[in-house]
């Protein structure tokens, strides 16, 4: 009789997911999300229970996102994926804001968009945190004539056209059960203020640089809990996210308790060593593990990098389930990438941080793009792309680049 009906349970549930699967195929592309009608209640604080185990994501700053992406993001074992919106189309100069220089309120068919882009994540299962490359007085340089825009740090103004666009964000997000979280600046960097040409975070004074910091994001995180008391909110280390500003860090506190508000992950990028990551430094000098700039890089010293991070943790009584690996990343035809990728994860999982790479088939550089192995591009690829036309390009998962980045996705990862 049991086995019986093991075989009857087997049957049913083979069925049921058919005809979930019929259902989410008949779904209209542009269809919405769901939403949460009872934000606020305990399925509103839920959201924050997706982060207590580790999550191991992806980072998607595309122009255009597709169904296709995005499903075989989920097939590979993507949990989440961190979504920039700011380089989406729009008729205005800064999608959704309308003007990074004096924002008063969200563009309708921008936010249109953005909802279908939730609803294509969605019917993927696939969460999401949402980033913005620019805010009210801080365009992102791409858009800004390769300038950087600090005026978010030296006026008030512009710090409080970013609390209203984020209030107005999370007003329209809030009910999306999709959404697992607000990153509400990528990189910050207010150490331009005082070092405008290296940014180098010990030439600067930090006590300053992190009270910038702390106040912009304690007004951010005020103006977001007035409309949103739940949704975890993402805040970015200073010096670009280096994780070595985490010595100097101050958390927020709550707005109900004097201690760090419960629903705040912290969190850092890591491209060290610059010099071997970046392509235009390398430029083939470097290989990993080996002497980047004078200076031995392998896994001891990839740890000792993130030390300022446990530390962090250990002072503020801060969970590893509340810290999150934004973005790393590498050039994908650097010399020993994937035993690079090997020893970052490594340490990202024996402190069992969320961790999210970049990025997922960037549609705007083909650079980090890892399912494309180290091979040249072919011609017929930047012809297409010059006269506007699409090009199949060939990805594979059995790349060296991609595949240690898919043994992690399945939680089969060894170090090796």
């Amino acid at each position: 009789m049991f086995l019986r009906f093991k075989w009857m349970s087997g049957i049913w549930l083979k069925y049921a997911m058919a005809c979930c699967a019929l259902l989410l195929s008949s779904c209209e592309l542009g269809s919405p999300p769901r939403h949460d009608a009872n934000h606020g209640t305990g399925a509103g604080e839920s959201k924050i229970h997706f982060w207590d185990d580790q999550k191991r994501g992806a980072n998607i700053f595309n122009n255009h996102i597709s169904q296709e992406d995005i499903a075989a993001a989920k097939a590979y074992g993507i949990q989440f994926i961190r979504l920039s919106i700011d380089k989406f189309p729009s008729k205005h100069r800064d999608f959704l804001m309308q003007d990074a220089d004096h924002y008063t309120s969200l563009d309708r068919d921008d936010l249109t968009l953005l909802i279908r882009i939730l609803g294509i994540c969605e019917r993927e299962n696939m969460p999401v945190v949402i980033t913005t490359l620019s805010l009210p007085g801080s365009r992102w340089n791409q858009l800004n004539g390769n300038k950087d825009d600090l005026r978010i740090w030296k006026s008030k103004k512009y710090q409080e056209q970013a609390a209203s666009f984020w209030r107005d964000l999370a007003t329209e997000l809030r009910q999306y059960r999709i959404v697992v979280g607000y990153n509400i600046l990528n990189e910050p960097h207010p150490e331009r203020l005082f070092d405008s040409k290296s940014c180098h975070i010990d030439r600067v004074n930090q006590a300053e640089v992190q009270k910038l910091l702390y106040d912009f994001n304690e007004l951010i995180v005020r103006s977001i809990r007035n409309v949103d008391p739940y949704t975890p909110i993402i805040i970015d280390s200073s010096g670009y996210a280096d994780p070595n500003t985490f010595r100097h860090l101050w958390p927020v506190e709550s707005t109900h308790r004097e201690r760090a508000d419960p629903f705040i992950i912290h969190s850092f990028h890591m491209y060290e060593p610059y010099e071997y990551t970046n392509h235009r430094h390398n430029k083939g000098q470097y290989s990993y593990p080996g002497k980047v700039a004078g200076k031995l890089w392998a896994s001891a010293t990839i740890r000792e990098y993130v030390r300022a991070v446990c530390d962090f943790q250990k002072r503020h009584n801060v969970p590893s389930s509340r810290i999150l690996v934004g973005e790393f990343g590498c050039y994908r035809k650097q010399k020993g990438l994937p035993g690079y990728f090997a020893d970052l994860i490594h340490v990202f999982e024996e402190n069992h941080w969320h961790w999210a790479f970049y990025a997922f088939r960037e549609d705007t550089w083909d650079g980090m793009d890892y399912e494309l192995g180290s091979e040249v591009l072919p011609w017929a690829y930047w012809r297409a792309k010059e006269g506007g036309t699409e090009y199949a390009l060939k990805r594979e998962a059995t790349s060296p680049q991609f595949s240690v980045l898919l043994r992690a996705l399945n939680n089969a990862f060894t170090g090796n």
